[in-house]
């Protein structure tokens, strides 16, 4: 992802970035949201979508 945007032409970054205060996900958000999805916890959770995404869809 830093690659794509280090090519990028130069923004005010008010188009790009996470609501929250956060940089970039990190692929260990990712496996824990894996993990839970997999684990007894979320045994009735079905047909959704789980964004890890900081928030990013909301813009």
């Amino acid at each position: 992802m830093a690659a794509l945007f280090a090519d990028a032409p130069a923004s005010s970054g008010a188009d790009v970035g996470n609501l929250l205060k956060v940089g970039l996900i990190e692929a260990e958000d990712v496996s824990n949201a894996i993990a839970w999805l997999v684990s007894d916890q979320a045994r009735y959770v079905t047909g959704i979508a789980l964004p890890v995404d900081a928030v990013f869809a909301a813009r």
